[in-house]
């Protein structure tokens, strides 16, 4: 009976029991854990550092309508909207080292590939679409601040401001109606990411989002443009950064 008894409590609390020992078989292996190799430990000493990113990118117009969308010229018009499209981005950058935990990172060079979708949809259920396609040159300057290093990871948070200028001319359509956008935009931008380091390079995959401070709508008297009255960019994106 009182055997009995034994298991019955047991069962009851098998829960608590099965958690006390994962707890202790944890704290054993962390007890345990063999030393680790310290990688690039030259890296952070250096006051100025260089590497090359690369980058995936979703991006999306923001829309306002403007008091014209009001107006019997979009009375077909049920909405105006901006569809998401991916990009591509790569560059060079160079580090400047303020403090172990504070550094300057200045990008000289940034080319961004952009495809921009803005659909007008007609109350006849078809759609008239607008497509902008530009690559971008892309400079800017930013602080990263870092955590403490522990062994070979550090976390950091980033922000700062990007300029972003149309290389080359826009597409001529021989008169033919189209939304423009402007040339140039200003962003600012903020992020996180990680400091991954290895035998021979320092790895930092980084999640970034930006947005344009202009309007980038370019006014031009045709139905493309007139329903609108402000275009902001917005970005999500992912870098992969490779320093030495």
């Amino acid at each position: 009976m009182q055997a009995t008894n034994f298991w019955y409590k047991l069962n009851i609390h098998r829960s608590k029991i099965v958690f006390c020992l994962a707890l202790f078989i944890c704290n054993v292996a962390l007890g345990q854990k063999a030393p680790v190799k310290l990688n690039r430990i030259g890296s952070d000493a250096k006051k100025v550092n260089y590497g090359f990113f690369l980058g995936y990118h979703q991006n999306y117009y923001g829309i306002k309508y403007s008091d014209a969308f009001e107006g019997p010229d979009y009375d077909n018009v049920t909405s105006i909207v901006a569809k998401n499209n991916s990009g591509f981005n790569l560059g060079f950058m160079l580090n400047l080292r303020l403090d172990d935990q504070l550094t300057v990172r200045f990008v000289p060079v940034k080319i961004g590939l952009y495809q921009q979708m803005v659909q007008y949809n007609m109350t006849d259920g078809t759609v008239d679409e607008q497509l902008i396609e530009s690559t971008r040159i892309e400079p800017g300057i930013f602080v990263k601040y870092r955590s403490i290093r522990r062994d070979n990871l550090r976390m950091y948070v980033i922000a700062g401001v990007s300029a972003s200028m149309r290389s080359g001319k826009a597409e001529d359509l021989g008169g033919v109606d189209k939304l423009e956008i402007r040339k140039g935009n200003l962003k600012a931008e903020i992020g996180f990411g990680f400091e991954n380091y290895f035998e021979f390079f320092k790895l930092e995959p980084e999640i970034r989002y930006s947005r344009g401070l202009t309007n980038v709508l370019n006014p031009s008297n045709n139905f493309y443009s007139n329903g609108i009255g402000q275009i902001t960019t917005h970005n999500f994106s992912i870098y992969f950064h490779f320093t030495d």
